[in-house]
């Protein structure tokens, strides 16, 4: 019966983690099940990764802020994310040996290619419509990007970009049929017109393309390099959009930085108060355009924390992505070789959050956490349980 919880438990997380590419519904559904069986059943102890201190100390720093706010009542939302960290636990209780991660990751290919096709059609459409109307409300590089069954593009990028990062270096270990997944995925990235999706995405594979060999380079490169000469023309159109001053997708963004400094010069130690950012731009903005763009947050991982939280817990959440960083990297020279792999994907996928981080606050979207905590920590739970895979072959 135990066994049997297990199982149950590794494949309701990473179910979860899989359908933050799809429904974040589903996902939060299968996170609360297993969890559930996991508090009922109770057949893996819990195991604290390294990165759980900083964390708890993030959390810690956010509730002091929540107590210091001028109002409170809103800023609970933040704090009821602290139920999401428990990916990362079931992560680390649940995936623990290599053919577990295997499965991991297919999974997870499967469901980032039906969300990637997805979206490749919806971008089709989007096209063929903006073609007819001309109007920038259409255009699918900008006011239009692609979703595909999420609700925003940025989060869907967002999702595309860990998973896309993540299995470059699983494409060494997988079977061929896995292959496709990768240019697929590549092919949404890119179509998603998202410049931070772009920049992670790159530093993603930076990352760790010193340590793979030339064939997985090859299998990435060459898919990638035929699909940005074919979408060359939908590049360069983003491209000339970003220099154009006059839009607000353009202008909000120094906006941000500015207004967002004057905040956390007014507020340095808690912040406004978390979920206070909108309540709190129109009194620091100097600008008259506030009608044409969104201010709900900054746009960058760092200012928003800083300006919504304080210095505090933007040091709380340096220390977590310096713990991680550090942490995985000395995994990845105590891992065997035959599981190296999933360190190596979770580090680029860290890098590609972070970079991408500088453009977007993703780090306050609940899929690309989830995902992100399961990512990161399926390392450590390779790691922390020394028990035989029974589904390892001999080489």
């Amino acid at each position: 019966m135990q066994r049997d919880a297990d199982t149950a438990i590794f494949w309701l997380t990473t179910a979860s983690a899989a359908s933050s590419l799809i429904s974040i519904a589903v996902m939060e559904i299968l996170l609360g099940a297993a969890v559930a069986l996991w508090i009922i059943k109770r057949p893996a102890p819990v195991r604290w990764p390294s990165y759980f201190l900083p964390l708890a100390v993030f959390m810690g720093t956010t509730l002091l802020s929540l107590a210091t706010s001028p109002n409170p009542g809103i800023g609970w939302h933040p704090v009821q994310k602290t139920v999401l960290f428990s990916m990362g636990l079931l992560a680390v209780a649940f995936v623990t040996t290599e053919s577990r991660a295997k499965q991991a990751y297919k999974l997870l290919l499967a469901a980032a290619t039906v969300s990637a096709i997805t979206a490749i059609i919806q971008f089709g459409l989007a096209q063929a419509k903006f073609l007819s109307t001309g109007e920038l409300a259409d255009d699918p590089t900008l006011l239009n990007r692609i979703t595909g069954p999420l609700g925003h593009w940025m989060t869907f990028s967002g999702v595309q970009l860990l998973v896309w990062c993540a299995a470059i270096p699983a494409i060494a270990v997988l079977s061929r049929k896995w292959i496709p997944a990768i240019p697929t995925m590549g092919t949404a990235i890119i179509l998603g017109n998202t410049r931070g999706a772009w920049l992670g995405a790159a530093a993603g594979f930076v990352s760790v393309a010193w340590t793979l060999p030339r064939r997985v380079l090859a299998l990435v490169l060459i898919p990638l390099v035929v699909v940005g000469i074919a979408a060359s023309p939908f590049i360069y159109r983003r491209i000339v959009m970003s220099l154009d001053a006059s839009l607000a997708t353009n202008y909000s963004r120094a906006a941000y930085f500015v207004t967002g400094a004057r905040m956390i010069e007014d507020h340095p130690v808690f912040g406004v108060g978390p979920e206070r950012i909108h309540d709190e731009f129109p009194r620091y903005y100097k600008g008259t355009e506030l009608d044409t763009f969104y201010y709900g947050h900054l746009h960058n991982n760092m200012l928003q924390i800083a300006a919504e939280r304080g210095l505090v817990s933007l040091a709380a959440f340096l220390w977590l992505l310096v713990e991680l960083f550090r942490s995985l990297l000395r995994l990845l020279k105590k891992h065997e070789t035959t599981t190296r792999w999933a360190t190596l994907g979770a580090l680029a996928a860290l890098t590609g959050f972070v970079v991408n981080g500088m453009t977007e606050y993703n780090f306050g979207d609940s899929e690309v956490l989830v995902l992100l905590l399961f990512l990161v920590s399926i390392p450590f739970g390779l790691a922390t349980h020394v028990q035989e895979d029974p589904g390892r072959q001999p080489r």
